[in-house]
This record gives C-alpha cells, structure tokens and sequence, in this order.
C-alpha cells in the first residue's frame, strides 16, 4: 500500500513541474498588452499609453456628441 502512495506522490510531483514548465516553453506574453509594447520597440512605452488614453478620451466624446445630437441639444 505504500508503494502505491510513493507512485502516487511521484507522478502528483511530475505533473505539476510539466504543467509549471508549460508557459516558459510557449513563450506568450501574459497580458495583450505585452504584445503591443513587444511589437513597438522604438516607441516608448509612455508614448503607447498616451495615445490609448487619448483614443478612449475621444471615443467618449464621439459618444457624448452622439447623445447630444440624438436629444437636439447640440
């Protein structure tokens, strides 16, 4: 019974190092924006984060706009 115990704790101990090895093997990055920053090496990351805020600014005023035509205020 023992024996079956130590095989069973082997084998526990080999499936989690296979499953701890997986992601440096696949190499993918852990956030999508990881990604982006990868694919851009010249631009700096401060340049990259400016311009998606100013994006998510305008796209919030194109929405706001939008509103305000629909309602006839504008």
């Amino acid at each position: 019974m023992e024996e079956t115990s130590g095989t069973r704790e082997t084998s526990d101990i080999q499936r989690t190092s296979d499953i701890e090895g997986r992601p440096a093997e696949t190499g993918k990055p852990v956030s999508a924006l990881e990604g982006v920053y990868d694919r851009l090496p010249d631009i700096s990351v401060k340049s990259v984060d400016r311009f998606i805020i100013i994006c998510v600014i305008a796209l919030i005023l194109v929405v706001l706009v939008g509103i305000l035509r629909a309602r006839h205020i504008i």
